[in-house]
């Protein structure tokens, strides 16, 4: 006589699908939607993978990146893997492909993290040679390339591997910066000195207002000028939104120990000195307002009013 069949309980049930979940998503971990993008052994000549890459997602950039994560979220981020190479004479070559949200974020983190005076390369968007650092983004990738020294094979391997990168991502996203980045004149516009910007770390990495006041702009580009002026441009959305946050940073600025109002020239353009002898021009301009940055308040003004 056969024993008699019992059916798994519920319970057991639950926990063999849970197990099959968390398995699936292991298995998803350890082959990444990025994977595809690494260069393979060679891809530089004499250049092979030293260890399995890494991957982090989301809130987990924390871990990898120790005090730098806030401004990838900023821009918006999603993934990045990272992957080291070698080669026979102990050189090593870092690569990372950081996954943004949009082509904007990826481009805004690319003009973040280049100098401006570095070899620019022509792959994908943009790419700039600085030292022993590559830099390049592509549609919603950003990659970054780091040599550790500026050996000629270093700096070959770079090149050779940013290519072998930009061979698989560039069919994924445009290469057109952010519609914004047009408000700067291009006369006189200092070439890499272009800041895409989507917070306020950006912003106060490259003017410190230290402050939220009238600032929850919606994105935002800076350029640099001939003879060093500055003009930045914050994008509101709409007219009604600029027009309340200029009243907020109006009044920071008027009761701020930092900044001291001057008299406006030609024009009328509220001016505000700040504590290093730097003039800022304010106009206003649908939903942006467009701030003129330079030593001599004439200058900064007119800047202001050449933003489109």
């Amino acid at each position: 006589m056969r024993p008699p069949v019992t059916k798994p309980s519920l319970a057991i049930i639950w926990v063999i699908g849970l197990l099959a979940v968390i398995a699936a998503a292991a298995a998803s971990r350890s082959e990444g939607p990025l994977r595809g993008y690494l260069p393979e052994d060679n891809a530089a000549p004499g250049w092979t993978r030293d260890g399995e890459p890494q991957e982090y997602e989301g809130q987990d950039l924390y871990t990898y990146i120790d005090g730098g994560a806030e401004i990838y979220h900023e821009y918006g981020f999603r993934r990045v893997i990272v992957q080291d190479y070698k080669n026979a004479g102990g050189k090593s070559v870092s690569l990372e492909i950081f996954e943004m949200e949009t082509p904007a974020a990826a481009f805004g983190m690319f003009t973040f993290k280049r100098s401006g005076k570095g070899k620019v390369l022509k792959l994908g968007g943009g790419a700039e040679l600085e030292a022993y650092y590559l830099n390049y983004w592509n549609g919603r990738f950003l990659v970054t390339l780091t040599g550790f020294d500026e050996a000629g094979e270093t700096i070959e391997a770079l090149g050779a591997m940013a290519r072998a990168v930009e061979t698989r991502i560039r069919e994924h996203g445009s290469a057109a910066a952010p519609a914004l980045v047009s408000a700067l004149p291009e006369e006189g516009l200092v070439p890499g000195s272009v800041k895409y910007l989507r917070g306020l770390l950006g912003l106060n990495n490259i003017y410190p207002f230290y402050t939220a006041r009238g600032l929850a702009f919606v994105e935002a580009v800076k350029g640099v000028y001939e003879g060093g002026a500055g003009l930045l441009v914050l994008d509101y959305g709409r007219p009604e939104t600029r027009a309340a946050a200029w009243t907020d940073l109006k009044g920071y600025l008027a009761g701020s120990d930092r900044f001291k109002p001057v008299p406006p020239g030609d024009g009328g353009l509220a001016v505000f000195l700040d504590g290093k002898g730097l003039a800022l021009a304010f106009a206003e301009s649908g939903p942006r307002i467009i701030v003129g940055i330079d030593a001599d308040a004439a200058r900064a003004s007119r800047l202001a009013r050449l933003a489109r």
